[in-house]
């Protein structure tokens, strides 16, 4: 037999054979380091790293919730974590606090076939399946098809810093330049100090968190109750997942301040010069000039001079100033994939009738 031919069947019988296993959620910490070396595969993500998912899930899990592996348990080629979301759906199990959803599969392409069957292995009868907020720096946007559809979530900016900090700021707009040596200037004339500090200490979370969840309830997200309050779940995943990334000196808290008042701070990780920007809040009292801009001006031109950083990734929603900063943009998404294609017409049919 042709060897070409002879490896296309044996590709064939191990797809055929392969399958998915379902846990309960609760038992993640038992798979947590065959993730983690998935998780490196893929680029090592700290958003995907259990570190990251063990807090989201002590803190936001429903208990419903499942641990999906798709081959063999101690070498498998997909994992993830999903969830019913009503009658014959589920979808990955998305926090509002965490970036991406729990997908992670060694192939940068999407695999339709294994997800669908992941879909019939799935208790009761269920129908379709969610990939919610899906990176294409880890997985591919499939093309939409019979049975799989695809929906735009966010731009999202990021930073790719060259060598020199100089090179990077010269090729910003001339408005931005000017914009933040005015607010420099309007802070030595109105005999205002500055101080960055940069939190990285296990015993720092704690406070870090809650001088952030003080700062933010302050402003508008306080008066319609989403900010983050100190003795709330996020609060605490916050603390949880801040202290566990501290032990490996990958918890990073900007702040800065202003006369020793604390008027900005992001909440961030820090891997292989990587900053990832999870929360980041100012004080809103303040006028005349945009603290959490100067503060992180300042921390890039000395983090990327010393080469502490190369990388920043914001992961929120793109606003018109990201752009000033950077003109690397790219697209965050959600699948939709269902059991076949008559449940597939029949969604886009009732979509069409609204």
């Amino acid at each position: 037999m042709d060897g070409k031919y002879h490896t296309q069947n044996i590709r064939r019988r191990s797809a055929h054979l392969m399958k998915w296993t379902l846990y309960p959620v609760s038992d993640f910490p038992e798979f947590k380091h065959i993730w983690q070396k998935l998780n490196k595969i893929k680029g090592n993500s700290p958003l995907l790293d259990p570190i990251f998912i063990q807090p989201l899930i002590d803190n936001f899990a429903e208990g419903n919730e499942k641990l999906a592996i798709y081959g063999a348990p101690e070498d498998p080629d997909i994992m993830a974590i999903i969830r019913p979301a009503k009658k014959g759906v589920w979808e990955t199990f998305q926090s509002s606090n965490a970036p991406l959803g729990l997908w992670l599969s060694k192939e940068n392409s999407f695999d339709a076939a294994s997800a669908r069957s992941l879909i019939k292995a799935l208790p009761g009868t269920s129908i379709s399946l969610g990939l919610t907020q899906q990176d294409p720096l880890f997985l591919e946007r499939p093309q939409t098809e019979q049975t799989i559809g695809t929906l735009d979530y966010i731009e999202t900016a990021h930073i790719d810093f060259p060598e020199s900090f100089e090179d990077y700021w010269a090729g910003r707009g001339k408005n931005l330049r000017h914009n933040m040596k005015r607010q420099r200037n309007f802070l030595n004339k109105n005999d205002i100090e500055t101080r960055l500090e940069l939190w990285d200490q296990k015993e720092q979370m704690e406070k870090a968190v809650l001088d952030y969840a003080r700062i933010e309830s302050a402003g508008w997200k306080g008066q319609i109750n989403s900010a983050v309050s100190g003795d709330d779940p996020q609060s605490l995943f916050y603390m949880q997942m801040l202290k566990a990334f501290s032990h490996h000196g990958e918890a990073l808290v900007l702040r800065y301040c202003y006369n020793d008042e604390l008027v900005a701070t992001d909440l961030c990780l820090l891997r292989d010069k990587i900053v990832y920007i999870l929360k980041t809040t100012y004080d809103e009292k303040i006028k005349g000039t945009s603290p959490a801009h100067i503060m992180r001006l300042e921390y890039y031109q000395t983090a990327v001079a010393s080469g502490a950083l190369k990388r920043v990734e914001f992961y929120g929603p793109l606003k018109e100033w990201h752009k000033k900063w950077t003109p690397e943009i790219r697209t965050i998404y959600h699948v939709n994939i269902y059991r076949n294609f008559t449940i597939a017409w029949l969604y886009k049919i009732a979509k069409l009738m609204g």
